[in-house]
């Protein structure tokens, strides 16, 4: 059998990680953090356990990865919306809206980061990769804030601070909506988000 070129064995190892993933993702959606195995990962990626231990050392190796990629597409999502716009209440606007896209396309996204975090306290790389990769989120809306208040459309704020009270509240309505739909309409709440945090951060005119 001819040797694959470099470009193609990388191509092959993300593909094969991705698949890997996916499957610890269904896995965690069913049983929850704890209660599955690298048996049960392997099964639903079709591959054998050894298959599975080629391309990650452990199973915890697999669930870190998983924690980044789920943060990943999070903050793609952010970042395809945000870049449609120029202005700083429309990007901020689509930041918002990102979050709950993510929740209505990915049932489960939230529910599994909700797994990840009750690791925090007793996994110091759990919380540090968290810790990071939250840290990119709300530095995406500290941006879109700072822009706002350079250009005299936002008042001054702690953008800092604002931000991460905007990602705090924006991924909860989304992360309590994935917990029980019928709790409110998630879009209508969506737009609720908007108002509230465009009142406080626009500036008002006399």
């Amino acid at each position: 059998m001819p040797r694959l070129k470099p470009e193609a064995r990388a191509e092959k190892e993300q593909l094969r990680k991705t698949q890997i993933t996916q499957a610890a993702y269904e896995v965690i959606s069913a049983k929850g953090y704890n209660n599955f195995t690298l048996d049960d990962i392997a099964k639903n990626a079709g591959l054998s356990k050894g298959g599975v231990l080629h391309y990650f050392k452990s199973k915890e190796d697999i669930l870190l990865y998983l924690l980044e990629q789920i943060y990943i597409i999070i903050k793609k999502n952010i970042n395809k919306r945000s870049s449609k716009y120029r202005t700083p209440e429309r990007r901020l606007r689509a930041i918002v809206i990102a979050f709950i896209v993510t929740a209505k396309r990915h049932p489960a996204f939230y529910t599994v980061l909700v797994d990840f975090w009750a690791q925090i306290p007793i996994h110091e790389r759990v919380k540090y990769i968290n810790t990071q990769i939250y840290k990119q989120l709300c530095d995406e809306v500290i941006k879109v804030i700072e822009d706002g208040i350079a250009s005299g459309v936002f008042k001054q704020v702690h953008a800092d601070n604002t931000a991460h009270a905007i990602v705090a509240m924006v991924m909860n309505v989304a992360i309590q909506w994935t917990f029980n739909h019928e709790l409110y309409n998630i879009d209508h709440m969506a737009k609720t988000c908007i108002k509230m945090i465009m009142a406080y951060l626009e500036e008002k005119t006399k």
